[in-house]
């Protein structure tokens, strides 16, 4: 266990943070999260690529992604008073706990692409708890003057479950033993998660008074979502983080044909494009602390939500940037230039991605420390759970309509709308937040 604290402590030097993994309790948060979104990653990516593959169409790989987000709308009401009224580490056990179960499930059924999409829609059940149990657990055991480190850790915690859930375990597994031995790896580290949850100290509380009823619960939920838009900064910052959620859950999934029509690789490799993207999020977690500090988080959250359309913007242009820069050559010494039509878009896409996943993390850990902060914890689990309703609610037609889209005009052009619609629909949301009668000052 020494050795274990010692390397963390070391691992979040990356960030420039060297103090939390001192204490025990986010430490074991941190950790059991790790654990636990390895897992989840390395399992949702695969199924989507089983799908793709087995139908070949973006609306099909569009309709996956609703599938897994589409049960936030029955559940988001219920899951966030749930989080705020029982242990959350009893939460995060239990679900974990099903999501291994689940894993069992994939390795005996993975080619029945329908079986696949009820596996994602469950995986999304157990989501909805665990995702805002996993943010309203942070002012447990953290005080509010550590919440944008810990949140940059927690995203750095994310970064390493990606990398290891999208590109080590599945490149390991599909390539050798198949899909059936890399569902059953995952089942045992959700259940390793699971036992580890329930081991952290301050998340076992008892249960709270809060009445539980659907009648009550819609009304408890209500209460919290209305104390959120009251604090403008947090209302604001939240609609922010909706929509640029919103935007990556359209770039991921039109990724894979993306792949395809524009880089001309197949869907299994297109993780390894997306690779630079790790350095992007680095980055972010290194500098957003020093970044947004002194700054107006206005200008933090929208600043970085500006730059984070225009790179989806950009996304629309990488093969004439690409074709640019095959063609490039002003030193004469290549011919026709240093390098060839594919891997001049591949090396565009991959300086454009790590850009991208800059902005995506840093508009993601502002956001959020500004709720953790100006929130009152006690309806916290219920403010995120609200948040991914929106989030999954809001991405379910875009998502649909870029499928289809995507498969009549192309990639390109669906990425430069997105993009255009978000700054719009943000737009909005500011203006009409600031021209209130009384706005909350930060």
């Amino acid at each position: 266990m020494a050795d274990t604290r010692t390397a963390m402590l070391r691992l979040s030097a990356l960030v420039g943070e060297r103090s939390l993994f001192e204490k025990e309790a986010y430490r074991r948060l941190w950790l059991a999260k790790l654990i636990s979104h390895i897992p989840s990653d390395a399992m949702i990516y695969t199924m989507l690529i089983l799908v793709v593959d087995a139908t070949g169409k973006s609306f099909f790989s569009s309709l996956f992604v609703v599938a897994y987000i589409a049960p936030s709308a029955l559940l988001g009401t219920v899951s966030g008073v749930l989080v705020d009224r029982a242990p959350k580490g009893l939460v995060l056990a239990a679900t974990n706990a099903a999501r291994a179960g689940l894993c069992v499930l994939l390795a005996v059924s993975a080619d029945n692409v329908l079986t696949i999409y009820l596996i994602a829609v469950m995986f999304a059940v157990a989501g909805q708890f665990s995702s805002p149990a996993e943010s309203a657990s942070l002012p447990l055991v953290v005080g509010p003057a550590d919440f944008t480190a810990a949140n940059s850790l927690n995203n750095l915690g994310q970064l390493l479950a990606q990398i290891a859930g999208l590109m080590v375990l599945p490149a390991l597994f599909l390539k050798t033993v198949g899909v059936d031995a890399l569902a059953i790896v995952c089942a045992l580290m959700f259940g390793a998660a699971a036992v580890q949850f329930l081991l952290i100290p301050g998340l076992g509380g008892a249960v709270g008074d809060m009445a539980m009823s659907i009648e009550d619960t819609r009304e408890r939920f209500a209460e919290a979502w209305h104390e959120l838009t009251l604090d403008s900064v947090s209302y604001v910052a939240l609609i922010i983080a909706v929509l640029a959620n919103t935007t990556g859950l359209v770039v991921t999934t039109l990724l894979p044909r993306f792949g395809n029509q524009v880089l001309g690789i197949s869907t299994e490799n297109i993780i390894f494009v997306a690779a630079p993207a790790a350095a992007g999020i680095w980055l972010a977690l290194r500098f957003v602390r020093r970044m947004s500090r002194g700054v107006s988080p206005w200008w933090s959250v929208g600043g970085s939500f500006a730059a984070l359309l225009g790179l989806v913007m950009a996304l629309a242009f990488m093969a004439p940037a690409g074709d640019a820069l095959a063609r490039a050559n002003p030193a004469g010494l290549f011919d026709p230039g240093p390098f060839g039509e594919g891997t001049a878009r591949i090396i565009v896409t991959g300086v454009v991605g790590a850009a991208l996943a800059f902005a995506f993390t840093f508009v993601n850990i502002v956001s959020r420390s500004i709720v953790n902060e100006r929130i009152p914890r006690e309806i916290q689990g219920r403010v995120f759970a609200g948040q991914a309703v929106l989030t999954n609610l809001a991405s379910i037609p875009p998502i649909l309509l870029t499928g289809v889209l995507a498969d009549i005009v192309g990639i390109a052009p669906v990425f430069f709308l997105m993009a255009v619609i978000a700054g719009l629909v943000a737009a909005y949301f500011a203006a009409r937040s600031l021209a209130r009668p009384v706005a909350v000052a930060y």
